[in-house]
């Protein structure tokens, strides 16, 4: 009886966990978007990468590349509204919180907002090169800049990496030209793997600054919608119903593959997924209990959160903490615990051998 109630009870923090991971997902993904973090961590790779004024200028002038800049992924004040289009859970008002909360911070607000594009071009920075596309724009370029533009051969491309003043990329491009071999193919993969090699180490510090991002996004939905990790505990080990009701919604959640996020989300697909993580969640005892309105009638967030603050106590804080800090592991994993702790229940106790019985 005790086992199968702290399974029981675990099963209902994983799901929680699962759910609220799933949205700050969205939220990470919006403010990746909104801040161009991508675009503006490749634009500062790039120029270090083509330390060459003039070179850079060509570069980004490329066709190849502009075409990249006007095709850049947009979309993300749908994404802010889809998310806060949905009726409000048992903890009335909070994904409403997330964008009162985020509209402070500046994000979401004045196109301002964002970071200045520091390349000389007018299009959006794309978030994404290839590296073969790279290779080809950069000897283009180079062959632009030399006065070559109509040359293809080998022997022009190098002639123009040698006219370089002396860099980094003069180097890494002299690099490539010998390994090359007299081979125009072989030069344009050549460099293309020296980008490819170079984002790769770039990926690594994009996910340090996106973790900080997410924690700080987790503990926001955490507080949003009053995820207290000891208080759902709590009242789950004490309510052996609202347990069962629980139980059998995680069974649902674990029968189905794990939602992947797809670009762009429109505001009808992302209201309907806002809609059934409503429902989803409805049987945990999360959530604010605050009846304060606006003039419009919806939910007057921050009085709320005035009412409430002064009942705050050391460990709801540290609940929030808790449930943040289960939240950066990320959806992926909570989803795969829950379903190993659902077959651990369903498994139940190895029944005794007839041999070891005992009169």
């Amino acid at each position: 009886m005790f086992q199968n109630a702290a399974i029981d009870v675990a099963i209902g923090l994983i799901l929680m966990y699962l759910v609220l991971s799933l949205l700050c997902t969205v939220v990470n993904e919006f403010i990746a978007t909104k801040l161009k973090l991508r675009s503006s961590t490749l634009q500062d790779a790039l120029q270090k990468l083509i330390d060459d004024p003039t070179l850079l200028t060509n570069f980004y002038s490329h066709g190849l590349i502009a075409s990249n800049g006007r095709a850049a992924a947009t979309g993300s004040q749908t994404t802010l509204q889809a998310m806060t289009s949905g009726s409000g859970l048992a903890a009335a008002g909070a994904v409403s919180a997330v964008k009162t909360v985020m509209t402070k911070l500046n994000i979401g607000g004045p196109a301002s907002a964002a970071p200045a594009v520091k390349a000389p071009v007018k299009e959006e920075h794309p978030s994404y090169l290839a590296g073969g596309t790279v290779a080809l724009a950069l000897m283009g370029s180079l062959l632009k800049g030399n006065g070559a533009a109509g040359a293809t051969g080998f022997g022009d491309v190098k002639s123009a990496i040698d006219k370089l003043p002396d860099s980094k990329l003069k180097d890494a491009l002299q690099t490539s030209v010998l390994q090359a071999n007299q081979d125009i193919d072989a030069l344009r993969q050549g460099i293309a793997t020296w980008f490819d090699d170079s984002m790769d180490r770039l990926s690594g510090a994009y996910k340090r600054k996106m973790k900080w991002i997410a924690m700080l996004i987790g503990l926001l939905v955490a507080i949003a919608f009053n995820a207290d990790s000891f208080n759902v505990a709590t009242t789950l080990w004490n309510d052996a119903d609202r347990r069962e009701s629980t139980i059998a919604v995680a069974k649902q959640v674990a029968a189905k593959p794990l939602p992947t996020a797809e670009q762009p989300v429109d505001q009808k697909k992302l209201g309907d997924e806002i809609k059934s993580t409503e429902l989803t969640l409805r049987s945990l005892p999360i959530g604010w209990n605050c009846t304060a309105k606006t003039a419009d009638g919806s939910t007057d967030y921050w009085t709320c959160v005035k009412q409430e603050v002064p009942k705050l106590t050391l460990i709801k804080i540290l609940g929030w903490f808790l449930t943040a800090a289960a939240l950066s592991l990320g959806a992926p994993f909570w989803f795969d615990l829950l379903n190993k702790f659902i077959n651990l229940r369903s498994a139940g106790e190895k029944p005794m051998r007839e041999d070891k019985k005992t009169a």
